[in-house]
């Protein structure tokens, strides 16, 4: 009987041992797991400035750092230069149209076009012939001849007196070729305007080329305040010798 009761002890005394060591262990575990979750949840709030520093800046978050002399480009921190006062365009004088006649003949070739207007302040005088063609004195023989070499000329006076423009006068005709106006400026051509007197090297204008000249020179003179009237062979005397048996006296006083 006393080993059954002892038993029954043991028994009870087992299974009390076994709760307490059972409970014991779950309390334990329940505050290591509290304090890894508490330990867990605080480490965003510790640290946030390094994620901030993680981020990389894009161009609108780029430091405000004041760039090197080397980064700045010449054009940014140079002041605006103004144009220099050869590069404005011409005023053109409101003058009344020629009292001659001008008849337009409008070529293809020999000349360029201008962005604007030009500043126009010189009159180049040359001369032509036909030197292929059974008629020295051919309009288009000369023509041809422009055409075959691309030059050209804004105007052209032939023996009869007659006045062509081949070339708008805001455009570049390509008359002066590698030549140097007194004052020492080259490209003649950017600044000028030419024009053709159809003769040969062995006669002079006649009467009528020298009338129609001197209305057509008067009027640009009108118009632009002309600087320079010239010959080709004043602009470019180691290449050229026309206008050819040129009398200069029979251009109007003043020019």
């Amino acid at each position: 009987m006393k080993k059954i009761i002892i038993i029954i002890f043991s028994i009870i005394a087992l299974i009390v041992l076994a709760a307490f060591v059972f409970f014991g262990f779950k309390k334990n575990l329940f505050t290591k797991t509290q304090q890894i979750e508490i330990n867990n949840s605080a480490i965003p709030a510790e640290e946030p400035a390094e994620d901030i520093n993680l981020i990389e800046p894009t161009d609108e978050q780029a430091p405000a750092e004041s760039p090197s002399p080397e980064t700045i480009s010449p054009e940014i921190i140079k002041p605006k230069e103004k144009p220099i006062a050869e590069t404005q365009p011409a005023e053109e004088k409101e003058i009344p149209p020629p009292d001659f006649k001008i008849i337009n003949k409008k070529i293809s070739w020999g000349y360029s076009s201008s962005s604007g207007n030009r500043k126009i302040d010189t009159f180049i005088i040359h001369s032509s012939y036909d030197s292929l063609g059974s008629d020295p004195h051919s309009l288009d023989g000369v023509l041809k001849i422009y055409k075959d070499y691309g030059v050209s000329a804004h105007y052209i006076i032939d023996r009869s007196g007659k006045v062509y423009r081949l070339v708008d006068e805001n455009n570049i005709a390509y008359h002066a070729g590698v030549s140097q106006v007194p004052d020492g400026r080259k490209n003649v051509n950017t600044f000028s305007l030419g024009v053709e007197i159809i003769n040969t090297k062995s006669e002079p204008p006649n009467s009528n080329q020298y009338s129609a000249l001197n209305d057509l020179t008067k009027y640009l003179k009108k118009k632009y305040d002309l600087k320079y009237i010239l010959g080709h062979n004043q602009i470019a005397p180691d290449r050229k010798d026309d206008p050819w048996n040129f009398n200069w006296k029979k251009i109007y006083p003043g020019t």
